[in-house]
């Protein structure tokens, strides 16, 4: 049997934020990712940026589960990547595009430190990449996994 290779995944605080012990819907796909990632043996970035909107979101579940990835060494601290072009890639967008690319800016850098993977319910924010990604002119195309709309199986064929 092929062993699954471990990736290098930025997991939005929005995933945080969701991910409690309620049984909505919305809580248990958010919970059930972030177990996931851990047993399959996935690692996380984490940026001073990401680390910091984890820390204003993120749910008691959450930070009990980042605790344990911290503890299992799976966490990867870095600082991202520089993007360039970002005032090229906000012609393109409204105000409030920009406003919230600036914010979430920090996904795009750490995707591109890892493994080009960010897994966010935060679907504006995956919708205004869209729009701009080419801009950008990155290596690899990013990933995003939702996880109330994606399949938990996609991070075992990851």
């Amino acid at each position: 049997m092929k062993a699954k290779r471990s990736r290098l995944l930025v997991v939005d605080a929005s995933v945080a934020f969701s991910a409690s012990e309620a049984e909505h819907p919305v809580s248990r796909s958010c919970r059930e990712a972030l177990v996931s990632i851990r047993d399959i043996c996935h690692r996380v970035i984490m940026t001073e940026a990401i680390i910091e909107q984890w820390h204003c979101h993120a749910r008691y579940f959450a930070t009990k589960w980042l605790a344990g990835m911290v503890a299992r060494k799976k966490v990867h601290w870095c600082k991202g990547a520089q993007l360039k072009r970002l005032d090229e890639a906000c012609k393109k967008l409204s105000a409030s595009e920009q406003e919230s690319l600036r914010e979430d800016l920090c996904l795009i850098e750490g995707a591109c430190a890892g493994d080009w993977i960010v897994v966010t319910e935060d679907k504006r924010i995956v919708t205004i990449w869209q729009k701009c990604q080419d801009e950008f002119r990155l290596a690899e195309p990013i990933m995003w996994i939702n996880p109330v709309t994606d399949d938990v199986g996609v991070f075992e064929r990851l």
